[in-house]
């Protein structure tokens, strides 16, 4: 499986996950106060985060957080983590559900922007396209309104939509590092502050049988989403990945009408038609042209085949970072290595050896 197609099912997993638990979560909001459910998500996340590293143990084949990803990592936890999600629930309490629905769509809108404008990722005729589909379908399933939206309300979700469009394009930096460390990091980032200032503040707290369900759908939704999202991230970068996780709001929908039992809706039929056509367009993209490297020492997980060489990663080993593999078989591995200047042509997104002018 080449790293674009694992990226864009990534991608979608994340997607689904994340897309189913929002309706599950809308369930349990009289149970218990907004920011109580809050912590308890991200809680659910970092309990099923952390098993899942206990299982692995220490990846030999992934990179772990290092001192100078601090400052990027703690922007990911500050405005993700934190500022996104009480910016959200202040903004929440003032609208109604239709123009709130509408006005988290901003959140593509800022990923795709910032990692164009800023993160000089490249998004070609066909990925501009898709965005404008996909995000079409999300304005047509969330009605397209902002009847009743008032000046704060809206300033605080663009705030939290603001929050994780730059957490989008601060993770795909991140991604290099071990995946798992860093989604684990990030949910228990999030989940000890909300819980903390909630008891400090006396919110309510849901029954315990509610508290499972919250702390299985964060696991879900929130813990191993992240994670797949930033598998994503790392293989697509942050413009190609907002393009599919915009898909979850039709997921969601989905779910709702599936096993909810919601009714049926022309926008859900609708959105399903300009989303599936957005998907199908980025699944078609290829964006290839002769392109320079510049030399560059990093430390990330990469790929080695004896047989079909590697664009990127020909360089010499020492005995200690083969121990244990063979290398007449392709393999998986992570270290500090050199790449030297060189050009060549072959497709590409804006992954971490991609990020040129165009």
């Amino acid at each position: 499986m080449t790293s674009l197609r694992r990226g864009q099912l990534s991608g979608f997993a994340a997607a689904v996950l994340f897309g189913c638990s929002a309706p599950l979560i809308s369930t349990f909001t009289d149970s218990g106060s907004a920011l109580s459910i809050a912590g308890l998500l991200y809680a659910g996340a970092t309990l099923a985060l952390a098993m899942v590293r206990l299982m692995k143990r220490r990846a030999k084949d992934e990179s772990p957080l290092q001192r100078h990803d601090a400052p990027a990592l703690a922007g990911v936890i500050l405005l993700g983590g934190i500022v996104g999600p009480v910016a959200l629930v202040l903004g929440l309490a003032r609208l109604p559900a239709a123009s709130s629905s509408l006005l988290l769509n901003l959140e593509t809108v800022f990923t795709l922007a910032i990692a164009v404008l800023v993160g000089r990722e490249h998004l070609g005729k066909r990925g501009a396209a898709a965005a404008a589909l996909t995000i079409a379908g999300a304005i047509v399933l969330s009605d397209g309104s902002l009847g009743g939206a008032n000046a704060a309300g809206t300033a605080l979700i663009a705030l939290a939509t603001l929050a994780w469009g730059i957490d989008n394009n601060l993770s795909q930096r991140l991604s290099l590092r071990d995946p798992i460390q860093i989604a684990t990091v990030k949910a228990l980032g999030a989940s000890l502050p909300m819980l903390v200032l909630a008891l400090v503040l006396g919110h309510p707290f849901p029954p315990a049988t509610d508290c499972a369900g919250l702390l299985l759908v964060g696991a879900l939704g929130y813990g191993l989403s992240i994670w797949l999202d930033l598998l994503a991230l790392r293989d697509l970068g942050a413009a190609r990945e907002a393009v599919i996780f915009s898909t979850a709001p039709f997921v969601g929908g989905l779910f709702a009408l599936v096993v909810l039992r919601d009714s049926f809706t022309l926008n859900l039929s609708v959105a399903a038609g300009l989303m599936g056509s957005g998907v199908v367009l980025l699944l078609r993209e290829e964006h290839s042209h002769c392109h320079h490297h510049h030399a560059l020492r990093h430390d990330h997980r990469h790929r080695h085949d004896p047989v079909a060489g590697n664009f990127h990663h020909e360089h010499e080993h020492n005995p200690q970072q083969l121990d244990g593999i063979d290398i007449n078989q392709p393999f998986w591995h992570a270290h500090e290595h050199d790449h030297s200047p060189t050009a060549h042509a072959h497709p590409h997104v804006s992954d971490a050896h991609h990020r040129h002018p165009h």
